[in-house]
C-alpha cells in the first residue's frame, strides 16, 4: 500500500528531472525526450538484483531497486558543450525545493571527469534523496541518478556508485 502512494512522487520527480533536462539542453524536441540526441555503445554493470523497467523514452536505462528506488542513466548528445558539471548538476534539479547538498566529489569515470552529488530537496511538498553522477564525455553528458522518497540506504549508494564506476562510453 505505502509504495503505491510513494511511486507516484518517484514519477513526478522523474518527471521534473526529464523536463528540466528539455528546458537546458538546446535543440530539443519540445514534444517528448525522445527527440534528444542519445548516446550509442553505453555499457556499465548493475547488480543482480535491480531491476530493469521500461523507461518509456525518457532514459537510456532504467531499474527498480529493492527497496523502491529508482535508478536511471541518461544521455543526451548535443549542447552542453561549454557547461560545468556543477552547472548540469544544478539544472537537474529544475523544480525541486528546500535544496541541501550533503555531499560532492569529483570522479573519474572512463577516462573522463564526473561529479558526484548527495542531494536532500523537496518536490511538491514530498521529500527526496537523490544521488547524481553526471559526466561529459566525446560531446555527451551523462547523468545516472538514484531518486529515493526515503533515506537511502549506504548498500545502495555503493552500488549506485560501483554502478557509475563502471560505465564505458565508445562513440554517440
Amino acid at each position: 500500500m505505502q509504495l503505491r502512494q510513494i511511486q507516484p512522487s518517484v514519477k513526478k520527480l522523474k518527471f521534473l528531472i526529464t523536463s528540466s533536462l528539455l528546458i537546458i539542453l538546446p535543440n530539443c524536441s519540445l514534444i517528448g525526450v525522445s527527440g534528444l540526441k542519445k548516446a550509442k555503445n553505453i555499457s556499465f554493470s548493475v547488480p543482480s538484483d535491480w531491476i530493469e523497467t521500461d523507461s518509456k523514452g525518457e532514459s537510456d536505462r532504467a531499474f527498480k531497486l529493492s527497496s523502491g528506488s529508482i535508478v536511471t542513466l541518461t544521455s543526451s548528445c548535443q549542447g552542453n558543450r561549454n557547461s560545468n558539471l556543477k552547472s548540469l548538476t544544478q539544472d537537474l534539479l529544475l523544480g525541486a525545493r528546500k535544496i541541501k547538498f550533503i555531499k560532492q566529489e569529483k570522479l573519474n569515470i572512463a577516462n573522463a571527469e564526473a561529479l558526484f552529488s548527495h542531494v536532500n530537496a523537496t518536490v511538491e511538498k514530498q521529500a527526496f534523496q537523490l544521488l547524481f553522477v553526471v559526466a561529459k564525455k566525446n560531446d555527451c553528458v551523462f547523468d545516472f541518478s538514484l531518486v529515493s522518497p526515503k533515506s537511502i540506504p549506504q548498500k545502495e549508494v555503493l552500488e549506485f556508485l560501483e554502478s557509475a564506476k563502471s560505465f564505458n562510453y565508445g562513440q554517440s
